[in-house]
């Protein structure tokens, strides 16, 4: 008996069911994942993540509440119509922070193990390839759960005023968790058939919000309206497959029925009447089937490519090819070094073929009426903003790499050697990340011209049922021509600010995926921050209107939604809407090209000490 305590005492897993012992080595006691939770916790990294996350929620709380108060006394039921307003940006807020921040944590899961050459010793131990895969997949999605579960005091706050139910904030959650669960196995997914980390992030990034904005466009479309001139409608079939969608049946059931009956065949019908409990059973479905699928693909990582495929001459350039250099030689080296790719050449023109035919078929059924204004210009908004998303990440994801990785692979160590300047290398290297990103960066432009030219064109027809407060004779226009027009003067200089602190923070990382972390975080801020901004500014007309158009996301909002967004400006009158949004258009543009200037003057200045500090560390 003594013996049994002793043993107990010492080893008391020796003495659990091995069943039980079986299920904690692929969970809590997996080695990998215990390696990967103490590892981090002591990382500053992931520490200012986390504290950003809690941040960012507890500013938007704090100003939300501050505003429902700001007004004077009020009612309860308008304090308690206010909370649950702030309760519902703090909800999707909190959905969009984990569509950005899991697959920051998770890309680089397993793709990491690859950089160090550590693989062949991993999978060289006595852990199964299922072992490998949940213990990555625990270790990571360990902190947004967490992240998700410290959030829950800040939305309980939300009940002080009345009108959120408990039972909203805990489904909430749920969806949320549910949702960090499907990402972080799509990204192990991504990472088991990639042997970069900046690849795979970029890739999964992408699709993550192609879909999501994907089935968000597409359920507009077939929604069925409740009853003829009412405004809410039934779920459809896409509701429970779309994390958003199922929050908007939780935050609002009066607007977004779900039916009581479904002519889809199952199991679609019984998700589509329960979407929560359908999200969840395939959240956590697909979820098993793709960490099956990692486990099987996951010893391929260790295989080394020893050829080059029998397709690799489409991606060689040959000598026919060979171009003489040009102007800056860094601009050049990315310039031809990037554009010889077959799969860059795809992705950019292919995503420019297929921004303009999308604009060409909204605008043709918009213009045939079969598509109605409203309809048109909510499509259009959730198209524009999905092109800004993916063309942003893009933006940050080269730069942030384009000297870290230059470093990691001993290029920089030998551009040095040359008689290259600081400044001649940073401004070659921001004018070839700009000439290469701009097919991407056209896509969104010529869209946003081409809603100003309709407008222009056919004003009669590009008009919105949109009023405004105790207004009923101005008529709404689709969109402000005056800041579509000017579109490209605010974006591309945008995008240049954004490569710019893309090279800063590649300058100062030892790896590329800190420095695309950190860049992508302080954007982040930088465009969160500027919509906070305008949240006081409600009661101004000039002032709204300008702070409005420093981001181009608020931008976009205040050009295809004027009656919300901007309802003083537009009671001056419609033409001076139009002026007044294409001056700030323009001078957001010139300011941002000033702060890209000033960010590379700098980097110049202290360009060689950095250097220095980080040289011969990978």
């Amino acid at each position: 008996m003594l013996e049994l305590l002793r043993q107990a005492f010492l080893d008391p897993i020796k003495l659990m069911p091995r069943i039980l012992h079986w299920f904690l080595r692929f969970s809590i006691l997996n080695p990998i994942c215990i390696r990967l939770i103490g590892s981090a916790s002591r990382r500053n990294r992931d520490l200012l993540i986390r504290s950003f996350y809690l941040g960012v929620l507890a500013a938007v709380l704090i100003f939300g509440l501050l505003a429902i108060t700001a007004t004077g006394r009020l009612s309860l039921r308008e304090l308690a119509a206010g909370s649950a307003n702030v309760f519902i940006i703090l909800a999707i807020l909190q959905f969009i922070l984990i569509c950005v921040l899991t697959p920051l944590f998770m890309v680089s899961a397993i793709s990491k193990e690859a950089e160090p050459r550590t693989w062949d010793v991993l999978l060289t131990t006595p852990m199964s390839p299922t072992q490998i895969v949940l213990g990555n997949l625990f270790g990571r999605l360990f902190f947004i759960v967490a992240l998700s579960v410290a959030a829950l005091p800040l939305m309980v706050v939300t009940q002080f005023f009345g009108g959120v139910p408990l039972e909203t904030i805990l489904l909430t959650q749920l969806v949320a968790i549910c949702l960090a669960i499907l990402i972080a196995s799509l990204a192990i997914a991504v990472s088991v058939t990639r042997t970069a980390g900046r690849k795979a992030a970029v890739g999964f990034f992408v699709i993550t919000i192609v879909v999501l904005a994907t089935t968000f466009g597409v359920d507009q479309f077939i929604r069925v309206q409740v009853s003829v001139g009412l405004l809410n409608h039934y779920t459809t079939i896409l509701t429970p497959f779309n994390p958003f969608l199922v929050l908007e049946t939780i935050l609002s059931p009066s607007n977004y029925i779900v039916p009581t009956t479904s002519t889809s065949p199952q199991p679609l019908a019984w998700m589509e009447m329960n979407p929560v409990q359908g999200w969840c059973w395939f959240t956590l479905l697909t979820s098993a089937i793709l960490v099956v699928w990692s486990s099987m693909k996951v010893r391929t990582l260790g295989v080394r490519q020893t050829g080059q495929s029998k397709f690799s001459f489409l991606l060689t350039p040959t000598a026919s090819h060979h171009k003489a250099v040009s102007g800056n030689p860094i601009a050049w080296r990315e310039r031809v070094t990037r554009h010889r790719h077959l799969g860059s050449l795809f992705v950019r023109w292919g995503f420019l073929s297929i921004a303009l035919l999308t604009c060409i078929i909204m605008t043709t059924l918009f213009l045939t009426g079969i598509v109605q204004p409203a309809a048109f210009r909510d499509s259009m908004t959730i198209i524009v903003i999905t092109e800004m998303l993916i063309v942003l990440f893009a933006a940050i994801t080269l730069s942030a790499s384009a000297i870290s990785k230059e470093r990691e692979d001993g290029t920089l160590d030998l551009l040095l050697t040359t008689a290259m300047t600081p400044k001649m290398y940073l401004h070659g290297k921001v004018k070839g990340l700009v000439i290469h990103l701009l097919p991407m960066v056209l896509a969104p432009c010529i869209t946003m011209v081409a809603i100003g030219s309709v407008v222009l064109a056919a004003p009669n027809i590009a008009i919105v049922p949109d009023a405004l407060p105790n207004d009923y004779e101005t008529v709404i226009p689709l969109a402000l021509y005056g800041g579509a027009l000017t579109m490209p003067f605010l974006f591309l200089p945008f995008v240049a600010f954004c490569i710019a602190i893309g090279l800063m923070w590649s300058l100062r990382s030892k790896g590329s995926i800190g420095a695309i972390v950190t860049t992508l975080t302080l954007v982040s801020i930088i465009i969160f921050g500027l919509g906070l901004c305008v949240i006081p500014l409600r009661t101004t007309e000039y002032a709204r209107a300008f702070f409005s158009s420093l981001s181009p996301i608020s931008q976009l909002f205040a050009v295809m939604h004027g009656a919300t967004t901007l309802p003083k400006l537009l009671a001056e009158g419609i033409a001076t809407s139009n002026a007044w949004i294409a001056a700030c258009s323009v001078l957001s543009g010139f300011l941002w090209t000033l702060i890209c200037w000033g960010l590379l003057k700098s980097m110049t200045t202290s360009f060689v000490m950095t250097v220095r500090r980080l040289a011969g560390q990978r």
